[in-house]
């Protein structure tokens, strides 16, 4: 858990905190997917209603590519901004960059905010290389590796009398 003890928060000039360690140190299992060497340094100022937090999360996403099913690493390096407040208001439901704390508790607890950010940041596509070439559809190849043998030009049945179309004919 990613926890900033409120106690240890000073009042002047704001409060830094580093967080480092993978993804079962920060208890990060919400991805989805396996996060390693994830720094996270904040810092907090005083607010109005609570704190702002700013700050920058690095580290390393092992995600599985949607073309060629291999696993890779995905860097990232994100920015961190949220208005952490301790007012319980209907508004503040489910919305994004604002962390509500029970006004009794003693710590903030921003790991759910940490792993929807990671999550956020993987695109809807994910490709192992922008040029992946994925896997034969009739052997199960990786073409990014290997070549094979199997004839692409297979055509459905349906469409086979498109073949007997000459369009290099002029006008007749």
């Amino acid at each position: 858990m990613i926890k900033i003890p409120i106690d240890q928060i000073g009042k002047a000039q704001g409060s830094e905190f580093h967080f480092h360690g993978s993804q079962s140190d920060l208890d990060l299992q919400g991805t989805g997917f396996p996060v390693n060497d994830t720094n996270i340094g904040l810092r907090l100022l005083e607010a109005e209603d609570g704190y702002y937090l700013a700050g920058r999360l690095t580290g390393t996403a092992v995600l599985q590519c949607h073309r060629c099913l291999s696993e890779f690493d995905y860097p990232f390096d994100l920015e961190l901004g949220a208005l952490i407040t301790f007012e319980q208001r209907k508004e503040f439901e489910g919305e994004g960059g604002i962390i509500v704390v029970s006004p009794q508790s003693d710590e903030i607890d921003i790991t759910k905010y940490i792993s929807d950010t990671i999550v956020l940041d993987i695109p809807y596509k994910i490709l192992c290389k922008e040029d992946c070439r994925g896997l034969c559809s009739s052997c199960g190849t990786n073409l990014n590796y290997d070549t094979c043998d199997c004839t692409q030009d297979t055509i459905d049945p349906r469409w086979e009398k498109l073949k007997e179309l000459n369009f290099d004919q002029e006008g007749e």
